[in-house]
């Protein structure tokens, strides 16, 4: 039978036929194990759950106490600074607001509208005058978010404030529940968002194909679902019968795969290969001063090119992650950087490269000793490897400040790549104790396109000022976009097409050789004024 696999009609049909029986056989292990296995896990996540929303519905009571006893002119310039400094130090609130007489007037992040505008209809008011909006659209973007409004104030809270919990194995609901009511309405989670209901008391059961969890405390409430079977564990032999042939025919699919292996090798063995045999390059996209056009850094890109084939690092990087190689490619880019660069940044004390690293780096305390002896060996100073750490790798927000402080320790300087498209606020990255952010590329784009978004890029520059932290602009395609960002106060570096696109080392060395010599940048906006004008835009 052998030779019937170098044909690919065979193959299909294997492939589908014992795929599906594997499924079969795993959807019937699955739902029984969900059946009979212990009820800790769900537990422990609905807890999990329940503190972070006392955490979030606490946080809001408190700022609408803040917002109404303002000591400022109701929507003056001195209360929209206010409220941007009140708004600095919050975990889990995204904007926060003036109404009156059913209209929005201002908030910290839009600032003063031209013409107030009405508030969309609430889901629920408390006898108490407090208004909640389960999934309201935004007056500032056409984004939605939950909102809370008392008085003269309102608040908007984040809408991924619960993203870094979500587990796939569960649906869950977080309500809120307002003081002196028995109703609750669903605020975040995967489902009922919207719903109003009564308070349900602390409680454990199955409903049908639904295992389920549900838990107070507080003003919150919480309601987490896992799905299982239609079939429950019996005594039948039908059941044994099913459950030996689904284990059968999903050994033979691993059989299967692993024969097709031997003849056509998986991605991730490719690129075991690729790494083991030092086939992966680095290419290096400048970064230079806004405001002279001066290479002040380079980030080191992967690249992966096999038999005339173009892999993007997309692909791969997953790909490494899962398998479990991710360490093993971040120090294979690292040696082609002291390769390629070594000499360079000896000779360019105040230039560094950039080097991307996963959160199983971070966390990783050998990682960090495997660096420092590259470095030690190469005579390059670790100030001049700046490594780039994604939002999501401070998930863990514990364990990612100790690496963090492990590394910068090491002299190394942390920035936050892509900032602004996870879930850090600036606040948070006090915390972390981070030394810059790169903004993402999506805030790039708006400029000159009179979006909304861009009223936010000064007051993301503005504050990360506030925290002494390094800014580099991404995305800078067009003269447009280069001359904004030159004119801001403080200044700030940038990467993009239009300072050069990703290219070989040979080319970052002949860039750096014929860098323009300091000149004095052009005069610069303050802050307020660019804020205006991103305004009227």
């Amino acid at each position: 039978m052998s030779r019937y696999f170098d044909r690919l009609w065979f193959r299909a049909i294997l492939i589908v036929v014992l795929a599906a029986a594997g499924a079969l056989c795993g959807m019937w292990i699955g739902r029984l194990v969900v059946i009979s296995s212990d009820r800790g896990e769900m537990r422990l996540f609905s807890e999990q759950l329940l503190d972070r929303a006392v955490q979030v519905f606490t946080e809001a009571d408190m700022m609408l106490t803040v917002i109404n006893t303002s000591p400022y002119p109701f929507c003056s310039d001195k209360e929209i600074s206010y409220l941007r400094d009140v708004l600095f130090g919050t975990r889990y609130i995204k904007d926060m607001g003036r109404v009156r007489e059913g209209l929005f007037h201002c908030s910290a992040v839009f600032g003063n509208g031209k013409t107030p505008m009405p508030l969309n209809k609430h889901d629920l008011e408390t006898p108490g005058g407090k208004l909640v909006y389960a999934n309201s659209r935004l007056a500032i973007s056409k984004s939605t978010a939950p909102i809370i409004g008392i008085g003269y104030a309102n608040v908007v809270l984040d809408p991924a404030s619960f993203e870094p919990m979500k587990n796939a194995a569960y649906t869950f609901s977080v309500m809120y529940n307002p003081q002196g009511i028995s109703s609750t309405v669903g605020m975040f989670g995967t489902l009922d968002i919207g719903k109003i209901d009564d308070r349900s008391p602390d409680a454990v059961g199955r409903i049908e194909d639904i295992v389920y969890r549900n838990a107070c405390r507080e003003m919150a409430c919480v309601s987490v679902n896992a799905e299982v079977s239609q079939l429950e564990a019996s005594a039948e032999p039908i059941t044994s019968i099913i459950t030996i042939l689904g284990a059968t025919l999903g050994g033979a699919l691993a059989i299967i795969l692993i024969l097709l292996q031997r003849n056509n090798l998986s991605l991730k063995t490719r690129l075991q290969q690729a790494i083991g045999h030092n086939r992966l390059t680095v290419e290096y996209q400048p970064i230079v001063d806004v405001t002279s056009g001066r290479p002040v850094a380079a980030e080191a890109l992967v690249r992966w090119r096999e038999k005339g084939e173009s892999i993007p690092p997309d692909v791969f990087i997953p790909v490494a992650e899962k398998a479990g190689l991710i360490n093993r490619l971040t120090l294979c880019v690292i040696d082609q950087v002291l390769k390629d660069m070594a000499a360079v940044l000896n000779a360019n004390s105040g230039f560094h490269i950039s080097v991307n690293i996963s959160a199983a780096d971070l966390f990783n305390r050998d990682f960090s000793a495997a660096l420092a002896l590259r470095l030690e060996s190469a005579g390059v100073a670790s100030q001049q490897v700046v490594l780039e750490i994604t939002e999501r790798s401070t998930a863990n927000a514990a364990g990612a400040i100790e690496a963090i402080k492990r590394l910068r320790s090491s002299g190394h300087r942390i920035f936050i790549d892509d900032f602004g498209t996870g879930y850090s606020s600036l606040a948070y990255l006090g915390e972390l104790n981070v030394d810059g952010i790169k903004i993402d590329r999506s805030f790039t784009q708006t400029i000159g396109t009179g979006s909304v978004s861009v009223s936010i890029v000064p007051q993301i520059i503005g504050m990360a000022h506030v925290h002494h932290l390094d800014i580099v602009v991404e995305g800078i395609e067009t003269p447009a976009q280069r001359d904004y960002f030159a004119a801001l106060v403080p200044k700030v570096d940038g990467q993009g097409w239009l300072f050069g696109r990703p290219a070989s080392a040979a080319s970052i060395r002949e860039m750096l050789n014929s860098a323009p010599a300091h000149r004095s940048p052009p005069q610069r906006a303050d802050l307020k004024s660019l804020q205006h004008r991103s305004h009227v835009k």
